[in-house]
């Protein structure tokens, strides 16, 4: 015959917030006795949670435990494992958004190199008489490719400069984002978090800055390589 438990009535004496929703929506804190009684457990427990100094291999722990403390059928399982499927989500999202990075710094790269294809055409005359005085064909190339590496520095300076603040103002965004779309709640339940975590490293923008640069010194590289062919003669006669 089922036991049939009646409803216990508790006095709420104060509220905490973990940073998930989630948990929040779902947790309470109580004394062990009075939730051994609720589900008929008597002594037992679901299960034991452990916190972690900080630095300490949440996984590698969780194999050393179940191997050589826990008897057999009791499992320990890290967060890691617990929340693999929200964290695979997230790690595909950020190659995702590496992808589209990649395509943008293109697109800027092309817009860097027709700019001074341009400034090659427009400047063809003066291009023809820095050579026409002695300069050599390396020297004008070298010029091109620089001003396309000194667009390419300021660009990223600046693009590195309007990401810091964004991050530092994301909860103002967020907060004025979902409030125009109204998906706070599609957020809230998505994600499980009440703001967007930020956590970079300083090599994430080392790396950027590096490929941004690169690809902008080689946009001028093809407007440097036809300047650099330009015969004198030929460019002092161009209207």
């Amino acid at each position: 015959q089922d036991e049939v438990l009646l409803p216990r009535e508790f006095k709420v004496v104060g509220l905490f917030r973990t940073g998930s929703p989630q948990v929040d929506g779902n947790t309470m804190i109580t004394t062990l006795r009075v939730m051994q009684e609720l589900y008929g457990l008597e002594d037992g427990v679901h299960g034991i949670v452990l916190k972690l100094r900080p630095g300490v291999n949440a996984y590698d722990y969780s194999v050393d435990l179940e191997r050589e403390v826990l008897r057999p059928g009791l499992d320990a399982v890290s967060w890691i494992e617990s929340n693999q499927d929200f964290l695979f989500v997230i790690e595909q999202e950020k190659r995702v958004i590496s992808f589209i990075i990649i395509f943008i710094i293109l697109v800027a790269s092309f817009s860097i190199a027709i700019a001074l294809m341009m400034a090659v055409i427009r400047k063809t005359r003066e291009i023809g008489l820095l050579v026409a005085m002695g300069g050599r064909p390396y020297q004008v190339a070298y010029s091109f490719c620089f001003q396309g590496f000194v667009i390419g520095f300021f660009g990223t300076v600046m693009g590195m400069l309007m990401a810091l603040v964004c991050l530092h103002y994301r909860r103002g965004i967020l907060s004025l984002y979902t409030d125009i779309t109204n998906t706070q709640a599609n957020f809230l339940g998505q994600y499980d978090v009440y703001e967007i975590p930020v956590h970079y490293l300083a090599s994430d923008f080392i790396t950027v800055t590096c490929f941004a640069l690169v690809i902008s010194t080689l946009a001028g590289l093809l407007p440097a390589l036809r300047a650099a062919r330009l015969k004198p003669a030929d460019a002092l006669r161009s209207e």
